[in-house]
């Protein structure tokens, strides 16, 4: 072996000390160049790692009656976070928080599981927890490692229940509504809308969350808020003005509270302004603003009174006798009736085909004219006087006055009601399954036709405007944060197919109603107010009759119409007409006292 040479030794010593410096070189120029080129990259990655981004829930708008009153607005609540990285033992740790949160474990997990958006990203695991919970957890917090709580905004509304109907309620995002949201605007367990003006204008109403920046460290230990990193606040949502009369919401709530279920719907007959929309049994709101128990749940769904159901616009019943002026009104406009039109005298029943049909009054009404058997609400007149329109042409009226028809109020959930033809019983009964006769008893406002309250002040209202049959409305304007007001502007929709002429028949008729000595409303008339209104005993196969009182004033020019149903509590005239005049006295009392001055108490 030839030993090597001291040249040699010397060129190999230069090759290597050269190909450490140029390594030495290559990796200077690399750092250089990741420094100028790439530093924010690798700026972005670090603080990935070092700073989490925690999401602050931004309160949801308040709501308000038509003078400022707030009515719906936000409370501070505790809600528990979990910190999986934290976390040593995830079974044991979800068992002690399950413990004291008085949950089953396996929901806890469910939950954690649903929430994983990475090791070090919190994972909210219950909203509104109560103070004393979080004391405890507080004082043992080596035993609860990872669990940590933020104060957020939490829906309060009413103590009285009053109104419930209208704001409906709120809940935690479900997975349908993850998937309807197509903006990613939610994440699972944040607030949402879920009936009522809550979830018609949860786009106002939900705000924009705001953000803050939590310094890590390499252990995942959280050291508080990033100094040199300012927290984006968030934004509140949008206010929402209604035009909700708060003192008349009060006292159509608590004349229906004593007499039972039912609804009341008063408004402007103007320009279609909501004052009152009252249904009984209402329910507590609040109860859904938390976190719901399974028990809570189950008791109000299982409530035979359904709570939740709003009387107002998804409760459908027949009209009864208020359905007469209709009956009344495509007389007039069809030819077949004027305002002195006689039929055969009320003895207290006739007969139509095989069957007799009494009329309400056993010993009869005798002979009267039409106004007049609008006064007395004489069922035998009516009878004769639907037979001779028919039933196509009855129904074709029915359906042109918007009967079967949505009214377009901004809530959602209201239901069309019912207006039968003879398809309808062509198809229910059979070709020739059935007789003319069946518009007996849809004359006077019972069989198949169905109606909502709503749909009956909408358009009583419009019997005594003149015939415009506006969209109803609750929410006069919204009021952002940033940006304009938007004005929610009156909205015709229609009109009523009855001439000037023939509408003051009508309310000729409706006037006496409240004003003559054998009118069926006489309790509801006013001192030194016009009163139109009309009774109504609907018939309920399922109880006691529905009473109906429908009604507008002042008569030559209406501000307010008034619609109400008290379910099983017989006759409209002695049971309904007194809650509307209850109503009317303190609407007249208080709007002649120039009661739009602007309030800004809170309740």
């Amino acid at each position: 072996m030839i030993a090597d040479s001291p040249e040699r030794r010397k060129t190999n010593y230069r090759i290597l000390i050269f190909a450490i410096l140029a390594f030495m070189m290559f990796i200077v120029v690399k750092l250089f160049g990741m420094q100028l080129f790439s530093g924010g990259v690798y700026r972005k990655a670090s603080e990935k790692n070092s700073v989490r981004v925690v999401p602050i829930s931004a309160p949801r708008g308040f709501i308000k009656d038509r003078g400022g009153t707030i009515l719906v607005k936000n409370r501070p609540s505790y809600s528990m976070y979990m910190v999986p990285y934290e976390v040593r033992n995830l079974d044991s740790t979800s068992y002690k928080i399950a413990e004291v949160l008085r949950e089953n474990p396996a929901e806890v997990k469910n939950r954690i599981n649903q929430g994983w958006k990475g090791r070090f990203q919190p994972i909210r695991l219950k909203r509104d927890v109560d103070f004393a919970t979080v004391c405890y957890v507080e004082e043992h917090a080596l035993d609860f490692p990872g669990i940590m709580f933020q104060v957020e905004p939490t829906r309060l509304y009413p103590e009285t229940d009053f109104g419930s109907h209208i704001w409906g309620y709120v809940g935690e995002a479900a997975a349908e509504d993850l998937e309807e949201d197509v903006d990613e605007r939610y994440a699972l367990g944040d607030i949402v809308g879920k009936e009522g003006l809550e979830k018609q204008y949860e786009e106002y109403l939900q705000g924009v969350n705001g953000l803050k920046y939590i310094e890590i460290t390499a252990a995942g230990k959280m050291l508080g808020e990033l100094a040199d990193k300012e927290r984006i606040k968030p934004l509140r949502g949008s206010e929402l003005i209604l035009e909700l009369d708060w003192e008349l919401q009060n006292i159509a709530e608590k004349e229906l509270l004593e007499r039972g279920s039912g609804a009341i719907v008063a408004l402007d007959p103007r320009d279609g302004a909501v004052r009152v929309m009252a249904s009984v049994p209402n329910f507590d709101a609040n109860l859904f603003s938390g976190v719901v128990s399974r028990e809570a749940w189950d008791a109000v769904m299982s409530d035979s009174l359904h709570p939740l159901y709003n009387r107002s616009i998804k409760g459908t019943y027949p009209p009864g006798s208020t359905m007469k002026l209709f009956t009344a009104a495509a007389g007039l406009e069809n030819g077949l009736a004027e305002e002195e039109t006689t039929f055969d005298p009320c003895l207290g029943a006739r007969r139509f085909g095989n069957r007799s049909f009494r009329c309400w009054r056993l010993g009869g009404h005798g002979s009267l004219d039409l106004v007049g058997a609008i006064i007395q609400s004489c069922d035998v007149y009516f009878y004769q006087l639907g037979v001779k329109e028919g039933l196509d042409l009855w129904s074709k009226f029915c359906k042109d006055s918007r009967f079967g028809m949505r009214t377009g109020i901004d809530l959602p959930g209201e239901f069309a009601g019912l207006v039968p033809s003879a398809g309808y019983f062509d198809k229910r009964y059979g070709k020739n399954g059935w007789t003319r006769y069946l518009v007996v008893n849809l004359a006077i406002g019972q069989g198949e036709l169905l109606v909502t309250p709503l749909q009956m002040a909408v358009l009583f209202a419009a019997l005594g405007n003149g015939g415009v049959v506006y969209k109803p409305r609750l929410v006069s304007r919204i009021i952002p944060n940033i940006g304009n007001i938007i004005e929610n502007q009156p909205e015709i929709v229609g009109s009523l197919p009855v001439s000037e002429e023939n509408l003051e028949v009508l309310k000729k008729g409706l006037l006496g109603v409240t004003t003559h000595e054998r009118g069926t409303a006489r309790v509801a008339s006013l001192r030194d107010i016009n009163v139109g209104g009309k009774t109504g005993t609907a018939q309920n196969p399922h109880g006691e009759d529905h009473a109906w009182f429908i009604c507008f004033a002042p008569v030559e020019n209406p501000e307010i119409a008034v619609g109400i149903i008290i379910e099983n509590a017989g006759h409209g005239g002695s049971v309904a007409a007194p809650v509307a005049k209850q109503i009317l006295l303190k609407y007249f009392e208080d709007y002649r006292a120039n009661r739009n001055t602007e309030k800004k108490t809170d309740i």
